[in-house]
């Protein structure tokens, strides 16, 4: 995996190779999402599904009470839009347990860059956030891309050292 070495240029080659391909690599299960759920639980992070989001809204991490939300009600039962929906938001925890955002500036914007030229409408939404969120956000949105093999190498890269037996 590009991921395991801690160099920067691994982790650029394998975001930049990530988002030249049409389409990202999703979990292909049930039980590949629950493995990841339990490695959140690891470092204390609660997963719930809600059942009464508002409607649109898919996710949400609460950094303050370590819970991981997602939207039951408004996210279909398929293993591949769930996860979506579950990297992203568990590239916020990332964030959290690495204090900030994950990425150098010049890797995010290079990404960016990639990523707009690729689909000129991925961070559309980032409008409705205040623009103090723009970078975790935009960031969340271009690692849920990655296969899920290398969201759990970054989980362990960022979250790894809180892990409990």
């Amino acid at each position: 995996m590009f991921l395991l070495r801690v160099g920067g240029q691994l982790l650029m080659t394998s975001l930049m190779l990530s988002l030249l391909v049409a389409a990202p690599l999703q979990a292909s299960s049930w039980d590949q999402i629950g493995r990841y759920l339990r490695l959140l639980k690891r470092i204390e992070i609660n997963a719930l599904v809600a059942k009464d989001c508002p409607q649109g809204l898919l996710g949400a991490f609460h950094q303050s009470k370590r819970s991981l939300l997602l939207c039951g009600n408004n996210l279909p039962n398929d293993p591949e839009v769930v996860w979506v929906v579950l990297a992203h938001e568990s590239v916020h925890v990332m964030q959290f347990c690495n204090g900030g955002p994950l990425m150098p500036a010049g890797l995010f914007s290079q990404s960016m860059d990639l990523a707009r030229r690729r689909d000129p409408q991925m961070f559309q939404e980032l409008k409705l956030y205040h623009s103090s969120q723009h970078q975790i956000e935009a960031e969340a949105r271009l690692i849920q891309e990655l296969p899920p093999a290398q969201v759990e190498a970054m989980f362990w890269r960022h979250c790894g050292d809180q892990i409990q037996p």
